[in-house]
């Protein structure tokens, strides 16, 4: 075999186990919604694909503040060593370090790491964003730190119509009706 085949079986070889790696991600479940103003719902943050069994992590929040107000994060149970549910700032619209641990059952695979509990505030669009929190790695059951990617989530708020506006455009729009009735019957 010569030179170059053997950099060619080598590189082919390299390239098909970084194409079987498995891409360890934390996303927001769903990925987009559609709300009215006042509605209340949830964003589940989940972990897709983990190849090590992982004791614990961590991540910060970010959402607009003006669209969305956050009402709580709740953290499965079976993170039982140590978990919080971070510091929020709501008016920057920021949780920082929230987190998680487990020495009892670490996990593998797909799993939940916490649900977000939102009320819909004012019409427009906010994006939910996950980023690495530099004190709260994920780590696996070897105590070494797992390289995970985040995705974000974007939710829509409609601009509902009050209920008396809503009744003064159909009075208004009656009474078109009637005149446009009147000047046909006379014209």
């Amino acid at each position: 075999m010569t030179r170059i085949q053997a950099l060619l079986s080598t590189t082919a070889l390299f390239m098909a186990v970084a194409s079987t790696a498995q891409a360890q991600s934390i996303k927001a479940e769903p990925s987009s919604s559609l709300l009215n103003i006042g509605e209340t719902f949830t964003v589940a943050i989940q972990a897709f694909d983990f190849a090590d069994r992982i004791v614990g992590g961590g991540y910060n929040i970010a959402f607009d503040p003006t669209v969305l107000r956050l009402d709580g994060i709740d953290i499965p149970a079976n993170w039982e060593f140590a978990r919080s549910t971070g510091l929020l700032d709501a008016v920057a619209g920021t949780v920082s370090d929230v987190y998680f641990n487990t020495f009892a059952a670490p996990i593998k695979g797909d799993f939940l790491t916490s649900t977000l509990r939102f009320t819909a505030m004012a019409s427009g669009t906010s994006s939910i964003t996950l980023s690495d929190s530099p004190s709260f790695p994920f780590g696996n059951e070897d105590a070494f730190p797992v390289a995970v990617t985040y995705g974000a989530t974007s939710v829509t708020v409609a601009a509902v119509p009050e209920p008396e506006t809503l009744s003064l455009m159909l009075s208004g729009m009656a009474l078109v009706g009637v005149v446009a009735a009147r000047r046909r019957r006379q014209g």
